[in-house]
Parts: structure tokens; C-alpha cells; sequence
């Protein structure tokens, strides 16, 4: 039996509202024993939290988005590491930097993900990290601040930008966009990339692999990430399970391990 880890989930938005236990049973019948459930606003820290009580197998992050970044000031800050002083969030994020879109000012962007990289480090967190149209700056920064571990999440890129990732202490997380026709250079990418360096995720409702495209995602469609990392490292997909597992184990520790157990004896 495979035992997965979904590490980048939005469970707790609206799109789930009307049959989320479905959701959650589908996800157990498809080995989905943990999902990381990420935290992204202020009120996010909330919806999370509440799922984190009434589901063994939950886990949460807490971060401000980059597309959220307009609201930063002094009191986010505080807020935010009240919340993390608690020790219930097992990383900081998702943050980091977009520059596709103009939802915030650059400025700002960078403000917050500079105080969030501080704060990851003072509680000795990983981060979960969003990147659009910002790849170069995100690394540049993370290199500023020293030593660093987390996660680029819906990694989409090349085989170099695949390289500084890993070479920055970040693992890649492998979603829907690695299964899409045009994703060939992502693939490549993942052909030269260690095994320990990646772990997959669904970023449901959003990014539904090929199978699924233009339908909501969930997390028991995280076996199609699964499955095209073993297609392009020609491994079984058991093996890429008990691998990707392990890693997201060594990268957000025991209170994922503990929120896997109780997903497996759910699952049973």
C-alpha cells in the first residue's frame, strides 16, 4: 500500500465546501494519507486551523501570498508570528514573489517575503515558496538571507532554474503542471533533478493534472504527479511514493509524520 502526501493543498476554500468529506474519503482510497494545508492570508490562518481540529491527517502553513502582499504592515507581521509561536504550522507560506500579475506593489512584495524568510529562520521553519515571473529575485533573496530550506512550490521551470533551486537548499513540489502536453522542459528539468530533491503536491482546487484539466483538483489526483515521475525516472510508481513521502517527511518533520500516521490508520 503507497502512503502520499499531498504538501500543497487549499482544502478549506469554498470550492470544497458542499462535499469536502467525499473529497477526504477519495483522497484515503487513493493512498493520500497527510495533506499540508496552506495557510495563505489571515484568513486562511483560520479556515486551516479549523480543519486541523477536525482532521487528524491536516497540517497547515501560515504565510502571506505575494498576490496578498497590499496588506502588509506591522500588525500582519505580528499576527503572523504569534501564530507560528504557537508551533501548530509546520513551514512559512506560502509566500514569495509574483510578478505576472499586478495584485501588489513589488515593494511590498518584497518587504514581506524578506520578513517572512526572517521569520522561517527564527522558528526554524521551511518555507513554501510562490514564484511567478520572479524566479531570479526569489533565489536572490534567499541567498541574501544565508542558508535556507523550504519548498518551490508548482515548479514550472527549466532545467537550470531546476538546478539553483536544488543548489539553494529548496526541493521542487511536482503538481498537475508537470502532467499538461506543453510541460516537456519541466520534464527534462525533473530528468536531472535527485529523487530526494522533490515532493508532489495537487495546489487543489487549482492546476488539475491532464486527466482532470479544466475540472476542479483534489488531492487524490496527486497520483498523477506520482505517475509521471516514475515515467520520466522509469522507476515503479511505489518507489517514487516511498520516496516523495520521505521527503516531505525530512523537509516538514514530525507533525507531518504524526499527521500521516493517522491518515494511514484512517485510511485502513
Amino acid at each position: 500500500m503507497i502512503s502520499l502526501v499531498d504538501t500543497h493543498a487549499h482544502i478549506d476554500l469554498p470550492a470544497f465546501d458542499e462535499d469536502r468529506e467525499a473529497m477526504l474519503s477519495r483522497a484515503y482510497a487513493a493512498g493520500v494519507h497527510a495533506i499540508v494545508a496552506i495557510g495563505h492570508n489571515p484568513e486562511r490562518w483560520r479556515t486551516t486551523a479549523e480543519l486541523c481540529s477536525s482532521y487528524p491527517f491536516v497540517v497547515r502553513t501560515a504565510g502571506l501570498h505575494p498576490n496578498d502582499a497590499a496588506i502588509w504592515n506591522e500588525e500582519i507581521l505580528e499576527e503572523l508570528e504569534r501564530d507560528l509561536a504557537t508551533g501548530e504550522p509546520i513551514a512559512v507560506g506560502e509566500t514569495g514573489l509574483d510578478f505576472f500579475r499586478d495584485s501588489a506593489p513589488a515593494d511590498l512584495q518584497r518587504e514581506a517575503f524578506s520578513a517572512q524568510i526572517a521569520l522561517a529562520r527564527r522558528y526554524d521553519l521551511p518555507l513554501v515558496i510562490h514564484q511567478r515571473s520572479a524566479g531570479a529575485g526569489v533565489l536572490e533573496m534567499l541567498r541574501a538571507h544565508g542558508p535556507i530550506r523550504g519548498v518551490m512550490h508548482c515548479f514550472g521551470g527549466d532545467e537550470p532554474f531546476a538546478r539553483s533551486c536544488v543548489d539553494s537548499g529548496l526541493m521542487l513540489g511536482i503538481g498537475g503542471v508537470a502532467t499538461y502536453p506543453k510541460s516537456e522542459e519541466v520534464r527534462r528539468a525533473l530528468a536531472g533533478v535527485p529523487l530526494e530533491s522533490v515532493i508532489v503536491e495537487t495546489d487543489a482546487p487549482y492546476l488539475a493534472p491532464q486527466a482532470w484539466r479544466g475540472k476542479r483538483n483534489e488531492p487524490s489526483y496527486v497520483v498523477a504527479a506520482v505517475e509521471v515521475l516514475a515515467t520520466i525516472h522509469g522507476l515503479p510508481v511505489e518507489e517514487i511514493a516511498r520516496q516523495t513521502t520521505a521527503n516531505a517527511l525530512r523537509l516538514f518533520g514530525e507533525r507531518l509524520e504524526m499527521a500521516r500516521r493517522n491518515g494511514a490508520e484512517l485510511g485502513r
